[in-house]
């Protein structure tokens, strides 16, 4: 399966290369809200994630004569911004301490923990069985299961952001999907 190309996209890149101030707002304003949501799923922390999307445009402008042709643009930008904003979280802090983080805010934003205690027993048990289901999964399985039910981005477009080949991208969704049917169904 290919990745969705946007004409519109497309047509705004080529006119970005040629310095139109007006393309770089119009993709700014396009996908700044994804590309929020997805770098809060990669580092909770959202001004880190502000900051690295406008530094991502900055650059973008800056290197507007120098950019090659891209085909898939939101695969482009959601790889800029997942590279942009590792490099400033490795800046602020260790790789532990950014797994750590990006799990918790991952689980807080999965499961309200609120909602569990007001439940009848029997859905506190299901949802307790999610948790633990989700839990199991790894980074890299809980990543790309958000990509690819909560983004909607397709399977070469994740590879492409998780910088793996397509198979493991399938790899890591089946496996995820077994792994949440295993706890669920006992």
């Amino acid at each position: 399966m290919a990745g969705i190309r946007s004409a519109e996209d497309i047509r705004l890149w080529e006119k970005l290369q040629n310095g139109d101030k007006h393309a770089i707002s119009a993709l700014f304003e396009k996908y700044y809200t994804p590309l929020l949501n997805y770098g809060l799923k990669l580092i909770p922390d959202e001004s880190l994630v502000k900051d690295s999307i406008q530094e991502l445009f900055y650059v973008l402008w800056e290197q507007r004569e120098n950019l090659s042709e891209v085909e898939y643009i939101r695969s482009y930008l959601y790889v800029s911004l997942r590279r942009t904003v590792f490099r400033q979280a490795e800046i602020k802090k260790t790789r532990y301490e950014r797994d750590k983080a990006y799990t918790d805010e991952f689980f807080s934003r999965v499961v309200n923990y609120e909602e569990l205690n007001r439940k009848e027993t029997f859905e506190k048990e299901q949802k307790e069985r999610l948790k633990q289901a989700l839990e199991s999964l790894s980074n890299k399985q809980k990543e790309a299961v958000f990509l690819k039910f909560y983004s909607g981005l397709t399977n070469t477009e994740i590879a492409q952001v998780m910088e793996v080949n397509r198979q493991s991208v399938y790899n890591y969704i089946y496996r995820a999907i077994q792994s949440l049917q295993s706890y669920l169904v006992e």
